[in-house]
């Protein structure tokens, strides 16, 4: 089992590791590819401009994707909706200062700005990314045309990057799709899987433990004893003339009868102690903290509410019994060692007539 987490976890850190770096790499790609541009005289803008602009740029994107784990006090959707938003405005400026042959290549930047949001971000938030980016396109055409563009080229441009963004943004809705098909199969799978934990350590019928989690139960509190840090007292539980209640008044009225037992044994012991239903009619107690005394103590008062609870039949009124086999753990034995001397008290109440306790010497 741990094998299999450590092989499931070591893709996910590969993974975590790749994506920065896979974006790093895409910027300085786009970088390098606008320096070349400018070195061309290809950049409708002053030198020292546009390599501030680009500077800007370039770091803002650096620390947006590194963002060191001491400086991590957004939320991460503020922090994914940062990211695309800065990607996506300032690729857009920095294009939009490239002639019309080269900037439909780079207008192809803001585009990914866009799918990254659809991994990370609401498709409220999705579609808003995509309004401003094409604003921020329309604010960068109105300031093209104070320098005597064209504006019927650049109106067309316009029209081709909005239907880019609006292809775009369908992908992103497909994305988001998926997602949300995937967050709603995770969180059905989740309750699946809690509900099989619960199953694999509760009673179904009783809705207490299990006579597996009192085991493990068992082998926590024997560790614990043994470095004595914390005692812990056994009861063995067996309703009395159990079959011949289910031969006679039929097994729902057994079942019945196993129900309003565990709900009563629950709430006899405290919030520390453990009871779990082993078998049929046998119930296994395990009272931490408690020695034989205290836990006869417990363990008579559940045996007086046992004879004392209300289970009203056609036939009239039906009464019921328990007799218990209590021993304290003894340091270092084994755990089948205190189960099986819990047993022998058990008989030993059984033998002696039934309803009741029997302390192991």
């Amino acid at each position: 089992m741990n094998s299999q987490v450590e092989q499931t976890q070591a893709p996910t850190q590969v993974q975590a590791l790749l994506r920065p770096v896979a974006v790093l790499c895409g910027t300085a790609v786009y970088v390098i590819f606008l320096w070349g541009l400018m070195q061309q005289g290809m950049v409708a803008a002053k030198a020292h401009a546009y390599y501030l602009l680009l500077a800007c740029w370039s770091a803002g994107m650096v620390v947006l994707v590194i963002w060191p784990q001491w400086l991590r006090r957004w939320h991460q959707d503020l922090l994914a909706w940062a990211r695309a938003l800065w990607s996506g405005v300032g690729a857009i400026a920095l294009a939009m200062l490239v002639p019309h042959p080269v900037r439909m290549l780079l207008l192809v930047a803001p585009l990914f700005s866009i799918l990254y949001g659809a991994l990370y971000l609401s498709r409220l938030q999705v579609n808003l990314l995509a309004v401003l980016i094409w604003m921020a396109y329309a604010v960068c055409g109105l300031q093209l045309q104070l320098v005597g563009v064209d504006p019927q080229l650049e109106f067309m441009y316009f029209l081709a990057f909005a239907l880019i963004l609006a292809g775009g943004l369908f992908v992103s809705w497909e994305m988001l799709r998926v997602r949300e098909q995937l967050h709603l199969r995770n969180q059905h799978l989740r309750e699946v899987m809690e509900r099989m934990q619960t199953l694999a350590l509760q009673d179904e019928l009783t809705g207490v433990h299990n006579r597996r989690y009192i085991l493990e139960v068992l082998a926590r509190q024997k560790a614990l004893a043994d470095r004595g840090q914390q005692p812990f007292t056994v009861c063995y539980c067996d309703l009395d003339h159990f079959k011949a209640i289910n031969d006679a008044y039929g097994h729902s009225t057994g079942d019945m009868v196993l129900q309003k037992f565990a709900r009563m044994a629950a709430k006899t012991v405290r919030n520390v102690d453990f009871v779990a239903r082993i078998g049929g009619e046998e119930f296994l107690l395990v009272l931490v903290g408690a020695d034989k005394r205290s836990a006869d103590a417990v363990v008579q008062r559940l045996a007086r509410r046992t004879k004392q609870l209300s289970l009203p039949h056609a036939e009239g009124q039906l009464s019921v019994s328990v007799s218990v086999g209590v021993t304290s753990y003894r340091p270092e034995e084994t755990v089948d060692a205190v189960l099986k001397r819990a047993d022998e008290a058990l008989y030993a109440a059984k033998a002696g007539g039934r309803d009741k306790v029997v302390v192991a010497s």
